[in-house]
């Protein structure tokens, strides 16, 4: 598979394909614990490595109930410091491939090397990312749902009665395709593993060690409690500004030493 890609893709210099494993997903606080990749040389010779890094913070609880990599587990590892100079050895002048590496993992190892004093700058390399070429090939439209599922062209596209009676047909046809699964159990599941990460239902706070995060503004990733207790008109300022009931709620009882509490049902 590797010399075959390699082969079709004509690389003239390497490709490494690469995954991050972190202490979460905020780019500006988390830290990265895993590094794994597989670097195809233009000849098709292979490295490959799967590395372990202290974070020198701790691991949330949801991450780690994404990759089951806890502080105790990378307690005696390297840091991202005392690996960065064989890293960027191995990063320098390729290709870069990976699943959403446009989105995430490229940044956050950028600003990773930026904490070790290295600038990895990746704005001009050749990013061959999966997720944007399956969203390129397989775009992610009503109209291409109805497509895939009914085998048919959408031709009232953006008709609001039309894109309902497509959606519709779209839902029969999925609960046919899915039968094994499909049922309202599943759809609950599916709904509970997209909400179970946010506080709110306009996702304005995440959670992170039980803890609710800002997901937006200057606050971003800091949270709720520290706002409260440092900037306090800020989070006055929310509640005369134009956000929704369940945002001016959550962000009033903060301001009265109220915090949300997760659920872990």
């Amino acid at each position: 598979m590797i010399d075959k890609i390699s082969k079709q893709l004509k690389i003239d210099k390497p490709l490494i394909m690469f995954d991050l494993e972190t202490t979460g997903l905020a780019l500006s606080i988390d830290r990265i614990v895993e590094i794994a990749y597989i670097k195809i040389m233009p000849n098709g010779r292979v490295q490959k490595d799967d590395i372990f890094i202290n974070p020198e913070m701790k691991i949330s609880e949801e991450a780690v109930e994404v990759h089951g990599i806890t502080d105790e587990d990378v307690a005696q590892m390297p840091t991202f410091k005392e690996k960065a100079k064989e890293l960027i050895e191995i990063f320098n002048d390729c290709y870069f491939g990976g699943f959403n590496i446009v989105g995430f993992d490229l940044p956050m190892l950028k600003r990773e090397f930026l904490r070790a004093g290295i600038n990895f700058d990746y704005k001009n390399s050749c990013i061959i990312d999966s997720k944007v070429i399956y969203n390129y090939m397989e775009p992610r439209t009503l109209s291409a749902a109805y497509k895939y599922y009914c085998q048919k062209e959408h031709v009232d596209a953006h008709s609001a009665i039309a894109d309902v009676e497509a959606t519709l047909e779209i839902l029969s046809r999925q609960i046919e395709f899915y039968n094994e699964v499909m049922d309202m159990n599943f759809i609950f599941k599916i709904h509970k593993e997209l909400n179970d990460r946010y506080v709110d239902n306009e996702r304005k706070f995440y959670w992170r060690n039980g803890e609710a995060h800002f997901s937006f503004s200057k606050h971003k990733d800091d949270a709720l409690r520290d706002v409260a207790e440092r900037d306090p008109d800020f989070l006055k300022w929310i509640l005369s500004a134009d956000f929704s009931d369940e945002t001016k709620d959550i962000v009033k009882k903060a301001l009265e030493g109220e915090m949300p509490k997760k659920n872990c049902n």
